[in-house]
Order: C-alpha cells, then structure tokens, then sequence
C-alpha cells in the first residue's frame, strides 16, 4: 500500500512538471520566441527524457495495480500515447498547431484523472449496491438488516453503531483503519488521496463497504487475505462512524 502511495505522489508530481514544461514550451513557440525555444529544447532534453520514463513507470504500475480498468482509465492511456508524439513532433518541427492540440489533450487528460470522469465531472456519493449477505451474524451486520427491511442506512445513527460494538473491537477497528486506510482516507474520512473515496459523503452501506474492504477498488486493494472475519466487518463498521 505504502509503495501504491508513493508511486501515486510521484506520477502527479511529474505529470505536472512535464505539463509546466511543456506549456512554457507551446508559449514560446507560439509567441514566435523561435531562439528562446531552441535553447530551452537544448537544455530540458534530458528532463524530457526524465519525465517521459517516470511518467511510464509509475503510470503502468499503477494501471498494474488498478482493481478493475474503468473506461475512462482506458481512455487517459490511449490519448496520453496519442499526444506524447503529437507533442514531440509538434515542438521539434515548430508546428503551433500540434504543439497547441497536444496541450490541450494533455490538459484533458489530466482534467479526467483527476475527476474520474471523461465529462470532468466528479460523481455524487455513491449509492448503495446489492451484494450477497455474509452466512456470519454479527452486531454490524445486525444493522445492515434493519436497513433491509426498509430503513435506510444513513437512518441507522453513528452511535448506535459503535454502541453495537465493544470498546476492544472499537479500539482494535480503529487500529487498523489508522494502519491500513489513513494514509489514503484520512484520519477522518474526507482526504481523498488518490480517488479514495470521501467518507463523509459516502452511501456506501455497511455490506459494501465490507465487499471493498474484501475485495478492493480502484487503486485501493483488496484487504481479505490480511483481516479476519471479524476484523473486516469491524473496519466496516468503523468507517459508518465517520460519515457526517
């Protein structure tokens, strides 16, 4: 996970670098700074050559480690590759037209990573989704239950749900969400590192949480192997504390 973040700090740091970079570089070619462009070629020829190779390590690591590629990851890949030659070609023959189409994919690209979206719109809290129940009973999955009966979750108060559980099993949910989620989500919910969801906003229900905590999304993985049973429906139950 540790490894996941750090790949994901340096790919957004270089990605913005080469954005600068490269927009200082459309700018001179289109203020006609012919000279200046030349020299700052000459110069960023080896940052170029930088950038580009950090740009595919982490981003191919990280699209290796993607729980499931959306179509809009897709798409980030396929106009990345289609502009970096765009934008090659477009520098090196001082062409102003390429130079500007390839900014303004790269501007797109960047728009949908960070949104998530190819429209650039971030989405709403997610709803809730039907996944089979667990054959295990517990306290948490008591008050999934009561929202399938009728009541939605969002009704169910946060205290009642850390009153279903022990102090131990607060304490230790806690634990590993502090070890395990806090680095992406915060320690209250709403960092968002990375796409990971906002925990405040969330609709998730306790069962899906539960099947992401299992399971993973996204760049988030998949936590079954390292948890018990009752470790994850407790983390689970843990994150409907945080929701506002």
């Amino acid at each position: 996970m540790q490894a996941t973040v750090a790949f994901l700090h340096t790919h957004v740091l270089v990605v913005v670098l080469f954005l600068l970079l490269f927009t200082f570089k459309t700018v001179l070619l289109l203020l006609n700074k012919r000279e200046t462009l030349a020299k700052a070629r000459n110069k960023t020829k080896v940052l170029d050559i930088i950038f580009g190779t950090l740009i595919l390590i982490t981003g191919g690591y990280l699209l290796f480690n993607y729980n499931g590629v959306p179509g809009w990851l897709i798409t980030k890949v396929v106009l990345v590759l289609i502009a970096i030659p765009i934008g090659i070609v477009g520098i090196k023959r001082e062409n102003k037209v390429m130079a500007i189409l390839s900014l303004l994919i790269f501007l797109y690209v960047y728009g949908v990573a960070e949104t998530k979206s190819l429209t650039m719109k971030k989405p709403g809290p997610v709803e809730n989704a039907t996944i089979s129940p667990k054959a295990d009973k517990t306290p948490e999955t008591d008050a999934v239950e009561a929202s399938d009966a009728g009541l939605s979750e969002s009704a169910v108060a946060h205290e009642e749900i850390v009153a279903a559980m022990s102090e131990a099993q607060l304490a230790n949910a806690k634990a590993v969400y502090t070890q395990l989620c806090e680095t992406c989500h915060g320690a209250d919910g709403a960092k968002g590192l990375g796409g990971a969801a906002d925990l405040h906003i969330s609709n998730l229900s306790l069962k899906d949480r539960l099947n992401v905590i299992e399971n993973g999304r996204g760049l988030m993985p998949a936590f079954g192997s390292q948890l018990s049973d009752e470790e994850a429906e407790a983390l689970a139950a843990y994150t409907m504390t945080l929701k506002k």
